[in-house]
């Protein structure tokens, strides 16, 4: 078998050739999931898999033996350390690549190769040119491709999009973005990943504050430009742990996005969403606040009791819950038997990234810089 092989901290990647495939890849009655990647977003993954009646996790793949194996015994599921050997088994059929963020490339590439279809937890990539990469690999191939941005799953995110869709909250006038959140400076040196340019692509935005940017991209509208600054106040690492941006969107509405990892204890995030008939905030997705001017008798009530937080990783980064996560594979499957884009397709997932990386070319030039980005400009 002709190939490359890269050897990696997470897993071991042996990427191969592949022709392309006449027809769209399907799945059966009871979806057969792979896990690369066995941390703490692996095991969240397995979980979600799990509470599915219609899902089943075959198979863990790691190239630390130990964690391999843990995962997949608690899940009652096959383990490896060798990639090749997951792909190629022919009973597996998506693959969630859950490795630190600049590993995901050659993964997905070689699932899809594969026949597999993938789900790739956020962000997709940490460059548009990756990212891109996975998109055509996925796209020659013809399996189906998810990022994961389980925020969109929430209830109150679902309603506010629909509101906001309907034209009930006017012309948007400001569209902003608030993650105060707290990691400790242990969080960092423990993953040796995090934190850096390399494997984490960027800090507070591109890992923390990435679900609440694609949140505010999908319910404010396109961007049109941004200004910004970003600075490491409070840990020591490669990227930034604070930065504050200032967004045109193409409709002429304002906004900003403040994020940092050094606010102790942690906030929930909030979204603010504000036009000239109505406005709507969301606190980890659920509705805080809702004013709406053609508001029917009771309707404020019924939103702000939609429903409760099922977690938050304001200040924990493992205190999400799985349930959100299990409504996306859910979209997921249904998408893939009813041959359509899932609701956060490879170019949805790509959207974020690139409005962190003119953020970060904002801050480093002192300029407005307009979106789209050209690839070079994805650092």
């Amino acid at each position: 078998m002709n190939g490359t092989v890269r050897a990696i901290p997470s897993v071991e990647i042996i990427v191969s050739a592949s022709s392309e495939r006449e027809n769209p890849v399907t799945i059966g009655d009871g979806v057969k999931f792979a896990i690369v990647g066995a941390g703490n977003i692996g095991a969240l993954h397995a979980l979600a898999i799990q509470q599915i009646p219609s899902a089943r996790l075959y198979a863990v793949c790691d190239a630390d033996k130990a964690r391999a194996r843990n995962l997949a015994e608690e899940f009652g599921a096959r383990w490896t350390t060798d990639l090749e050997e997951l792909v190629s088994q022919p009973d597996i059929e998506v693959v969630n690549v859950c490795t630190p963020s600049g590993l995901h490339m050659d993964i997905a590439i070689a699932a899809a190769e594969a026949g597999k279809h993938v789900m790739v937890e956020k962000p997709i990539e940490i460059t548009l040119s990756r990212a891109d990469r996975i998109i055509e690999a996925a796209r020659k191939h013809r399996v189906t491709l998810g990022v994961f941005f389980p925020s969109r799953f929430t209830e109150g995110v679902r309603v506010a999009q629909e509101a906001i869709k309907a034209g009930r909250l006017g012309r948007l006038v400001l569209c902003d973005a608030y993650v105060k959140w707290y990691r400790t400076q242990e969080y960092y040196d423990r993953g040796g990943w995090r934190g850096t340019w390399a494997l984490d692509g960027g800090g507070a935005l591109m890992n923390q504050a990435i679900h609440t940017i694609d949140l505010l991209q999908w319910l404010g509208g396109p961007i049109e430009n941004v200004c910004a600054h970003t600075r490491t106040l409070a840990h020591r690492m490669e990227t930034e742990d604070t930065a504050v941006a200032i967004i045109t969107y193409r409709s002429g509405a304002l906004g900003v996005i403040q994020a940092t990892t050094s606010a102790w204890p942690g906030q929930p995030s909030r979204l603010e969403i504000s036009g000239d008939r109505g406005t709507v905030v969301l606190e980890e997705g659920i509705i805080t606040r809702w004013k709406l001017a053609d508001a029917r008798p009771g309707e404020e009530e019924a939103m702000l009791n939609l429903e409760r937080s099922t977690g938050s990783g304001a200040s924990d980064p493992v205190g999400i819950s799985h349930d959100k996560h299990q409504k996306q594979i859910e979209e997921f499957i249904t998408a893939v038997r009813e041959h359509r884009p899932p609701l956060v397709d490879g170019g949805e997932g790509r959207k974020a990234v690139e409005i962190i990386h003119a953020i970060y070319r904002a801050a480093e030039t002192g300029r407005v810089v307009s979106l789209p980005l050209a690839i070079e400009d994805s650092l």
